[in-house]
C-alpha cells in the first residue's frame, strides 16, 4: 500500500489515521502489458494508484476507433467518477502500456474513513481536486489549441512518460493520426 498511502498523505498535507481499516480492501495487482485493468461497462468502486508502469484511460467508437483521455504513471491515480459518485458502470477501458503493478482500495472503505476523520476528508476532497484541474487543463486542450500546441502540452504534462509512449497512443491522445504526428515532430525539431 506504500504509493497509495503516499499519495493519500501527500493530499491530506500529513499522516492519515487508521489505515489497519483500508487493510481488507487493499489488493495489489499486476497486468502485463495491452492488458485490460478494466473495461467499459463494468462496475469497478475502486481508487487505483499505480505503483510501477503506465495506464491508458481510452474510449473506444462504435466503429473501433480510440480516444484516449489520459495517461496514468508511477505515483497517480484513477478512478470512474461514473461508478463512485452517480453508481454507473464505466465508460471507458484502463489498459496497461507497459507491465503494470497497481494497488487497488475499495471506495466504500475510503469513504467509511472520510466520514470519520477530516484529515481523510481533506485527502480525497485534494485528490478530487486534483482531477477536477486536469480534467478542465485536457478539455482546454482539446477545444482550444492546435495541435501542435496539444502535443508541447503533452510533454509538459508527461515529462517522464513521453518517451514510454508509443507514438501511436500519443496520436490518439492528441486526436491526430500517427502520420500527422509524426510531421508535427519534424517541425518541431526543425
Amino acid at each position: 500500500m506504500q504509493s497509495t498511502k503516499l499519495l493519500l498523505e501527500t493530499a491530506a498535507g500529513g499522516a492519515l489515521p487508521e489505515w489497519e481499516m483500508l487493510q481488507t480492501s487493499f489488493h495489489l495487482q499486476s497486468f502485463s502489458k495491452g492488458e485490460d485493468v478494466f473495461a467499459a461497462g463494468e462496475w469497478q468502486p475502486y481508487l487505483y494508484v499505480v505503483r510501477s508502469g503506465i495506464v491508458k484511460l481510452n474510449y473506444l467508437s462504435e466503429d473501433g476507433q480510440e480516444w484516449i483521455k489520459s495517461f496514468i504513471g508511477e505515483g497517480d491515480f484513477f478512478a470512474c467518477p461514473n461508478v463512485l459518485i452517480a453508481g454507473l458502470k464505466t465508460d471507458y477501458f484502463a489498459t496497461a502500456l507497459e507491465d503494470c503493478e497497481i494497488e487497488q482500495i475499495d471506495f466504500a472503505k475510503l469513504k467509511q474513513l472520510m466520514l470519520s476523520h477530516p484529515a481523510w476528508q481533506k485527502a480525497t476532497h485534494q485528490l478530487l481536486e486534483w482531477h477536477i484541474v486536469r480534467k478542465e487543463q485536457r478539455e482546454r486542450e482539446l477545444l482550444t489549441m492546435a495541435p501542435e500546441q496539444r502535443y508541447q502540452a503533452f510533454l509538459k504534462t508527461y515529462p517522464r512518460l513521453s518517451a514510454r509512449i508509443q507514438l501511436r497512443d500519443v496520436a490518439h491522445y492528441l486526436g491526430v493520426t500517427p502520420e500527422a504526428l509524426s510531421r508535427i515532430r519534424k517541425r518541431l525539431r526543425a
